[in-house]
């Protein structure tokens, strides 16, 4: 009776103590697992609302750069499209050529279509040269953009290099406390959870009881905690797993992105390359041309006697012209401002002349009634207008031997006397006053051999002011008029009587 009394004590202590032990755990993991869950739930609503925030600017960068590429893609494909046109145009201008025989070829109608051939090339030029500052834009950009993708490439890989240590580290100290973990269990196997009743039941005393279930207590709370070290080392692992694999992921994508770039920016270099080896054969194919087209029309004014300029002129000289004179209209004075420069001598005659010619025309259309500048040549070598090239041809030409007379066609003041190797050669300008619109008149005589006027002087209309001649570029003699109202040139025709 007293062994059995000894025996249910020593049970109750078992249960009271196993079930203080148990609870006790359960507690801890409990805490261990609502703090896991906490910060979980909080770095994934931060992660959650930084990838909202990533998401939106993202998509109006997009939007922007979108409406950007469709214009550039736009204005591409209209390129394209020109290119192709002017191809077809090419083709069919060379058909034509080819169809005239070797004894027409000094005719105006083999010239002009020689010309519409020319035309059409220095457009297909114009057009490839725009392609070719498409693409080194796009290199320019892709350049911009490689720079900091590499950057990029650079502070992800080490951040993953990092992290692979880091990672590396963790799993080696995961092995050690594993293979301690795994030790026990083999131990605990062994020795199955018989041998701890039996230690607790062969206890001669309750002194013995308790010491014996202090141990045991002592073990399994030694377990349980390598337990949780095990349990927070795997959750760690596989925490640095994923972030690990997400850093391999962005750096992946980051290099596939700067691959990318380098192809379409070889690509652009291989397209710029293989358009500036057309522009030579096409620049070198026009050269020809234009020499030839140069050469037949020589030729043919010469028999046809219907001299005027060469069509085919380095638009660079004739650019540089025009925006010398033009510099030169935007500061013309009013009428009523307008002095002569001229303190030479006068003889009656021309004291009479200087008189008449001192005040302009203001504000009245009279001034647009103008005579011949080549008294008895009105026949027309080259009309105004454009050329079969394209190209405009700003005045009317007359033809006539050298040293005839050239006239004013209109009284006025001598703004300008240049003498030049090319474009309009010797030529002249004259300022007349303002028609009834108020737009500024002024004339212009070309390719003279000799000038008799000076800047400042006072003419009078029908007043000789130079001699015919061809200089600049010129065919042969002849005398090429412009009218210019308002900064604008007009067909003299509409003004000569």
């Amino acid at each position: 009776m007293k062994n059995t009394k000894k025996l249910l004590c020593i049970l109750l202590s078992i249960i009271v103590v196993f079930s203080s032990a148990c609870l006790n755990v359960w507690a801890d993991d409990k805490e261990d697992k609502s703090t896991t869950t906490t910060t979980t739930q909080k770095e994934t609503t931060t992660e959650k609302e930084e990838k909202s925030t990533k998401e939106d600017k993202t998509e109006k960068e997009e939007k922007t750069t979108k409406s950007e590429k469709e214009k550039k893609e736009e204005a591409e494909e209209s390129l394209k499209k020109q290119k192709e046109e002017l191809q077809d145009k090419l083709k069919k201008s060379e058909e034509k050529l080819s169809q005239f025989k070797e004894s027409a070829k000094t005719t105006e109608e083999y010239i002009d279509a020689l010309d519409t051939k020319i035309g059409l090339l220095e457009k297909e030029i114009k057009v490839i040269e725009k392609e070719v500052d498409v693409a080194r834009d796009k290199v320019d950009a892709l350049n911009k953009q490689i720079e900091p993708l590499k950057k990029q490439i650079d502070v992800l890989q080490k951040a993953y290099d990092k992290a692979v240590k880091e990672y590396k580290k963790l799993k080696k100290e995961f092995d050690v406390t594993y293979e301690a973990y795994c030790f026990r269990l083999r131990a605990m196997y062994i020795s199955g959870t018989d041998s701890i009743l039996a230690a607790l039941l062969t206890s001669s005393d309750i002194s013995q009881f308790l010491t014996r279930f202090e141990m045991i207590k002592a073990v399994s709370k030694s377990d349980t905690a390598l337990l949780k070290d095990v349990t927070a080392q795997m959750a760690q692992i596989t925490t640095k797993q994923n972030g690990l694999n997400e850093r391999k992921q962005v750096l992946v994508s980051a290099k596939k992105k700067l691959d990318k770039k380098h192809k379409l920016c070889k690509k652009e270099k291989d397209k710029i390359e293989k358009d500036l080896k057309l522009l030579e054969e096409k620049n070198r194919t026009l050269n020809d041309d234009r020499k030839e087209s140069d050469r037949l029309f020589k030729v043919f004014t010469e028999n046809a006697q219907l001299y005027t300029e060469f069509r085919n002129e380095d638009e660079e000289l004739i650019n540089k012209v025009n925006d010398e004179i033009d510099d030169l209209l935007s500061g013309l004075k009013d009428p009523d401002e307008v002095t002569t420069a001229v303190t030479k001598d006068h003889s009656e005659e021309e004291d009479r002349m200087e008189s008449e010619s001192k005040s302009l025309y203001s504000g009245n259309d009279l001034v647009l009634n103008m005579c011949y500048p080549a008294p008895g040549h009105t026949s027309v070598s080259q009309s105004f207008g454009h050329y079969r090239n394209g190209r405009a041809h700003t005045g009317i030409d007359y033809p006539l031997p050298t040293g005839s007379r050239i006239v004013a066609a209109q009284k006025g003041v001598v703004i300008k006397v240049r003498k030049l190797n090319y474009s309009y050669g010797h030529y002249v300008m004259i300022y007349h006053g303002t028609d009834g619109s108020g737009r500024q008149v002024v004339t212009l005589y070309a390719h003279n051999s000799s000038i008799l006027v000076s800047v400042g002087q006072s003419v009078i209309k029908g007043q000789q002011i130079a001699r015919s001649g061809s200089t600049g570029n010129s065919t042969g003699p002849h005398c090429h008029f412009e009218v210019i109202i308002g900064g604008v040139r007009k067909n003299p025709a509409n003004y000569v009587s």
